[in-house]
């Protein structure tokens, strides 16, 4: 994996709805991060698998139309371990989350996020990554 510090960090944002990606790209490349993106489950398996780069952090929305993202996550992270992994959602409860896999709610951004909260958490998720976390 290349240095972190020498490029930058790369983001794959997995989500049904194409114009919370295309905000999230913008608030990304304004601070410094790279975007490469899906809008389901299937689309996500064949973007990693075809993208030849490193790819720092999944940011995973949770409830897509063909999977539960957690489990989708966890899918992915099988093909790229290296990914730190945020969840994204709308929901007002942290509950459906929990019961849908997830053991830590440290990494879940809710919607609609600012560029700065987004960059924040993919940012903490990056270093606890890096650290052994």
């Amino acid at each position: 994996m290349a240095d972190v510090l020498t490029r930058r960090p790369v983001v794959f944002f997995v989500d049904d709805e194409e114009g919370v990606r295309r905000v999230a790209n913008r608030f990304l490349r304004k601070r410094g991060f790279d975007m490469i993106g899906a809008a389901s489950a299937a689309e996500a398996s064949d973007v990693l698998e075809r993208y030849e780069g490193d790819i720092d952090a999944l940011l995973m929305d949770i409830n897509l139309p063909d999977g539960w993202g957690s489990l989708v996550a966890q899918r992915l992270k099988v093909v790229r371990p290296e990914m730190a992994i945020v969840y994204t959602t709308g929901f007002a409860e942290i509950d459906p989350i929990l019961s849908g896999g997830l053991n830590s709610t440290e990494f879940v951004i809710r919607k609609p996020f600012t560029g700065d909260q987004l960059a924040d958490v993919l940012t903490r998720a990056i270093a606890a990554r890096d650290a052994g976390a």
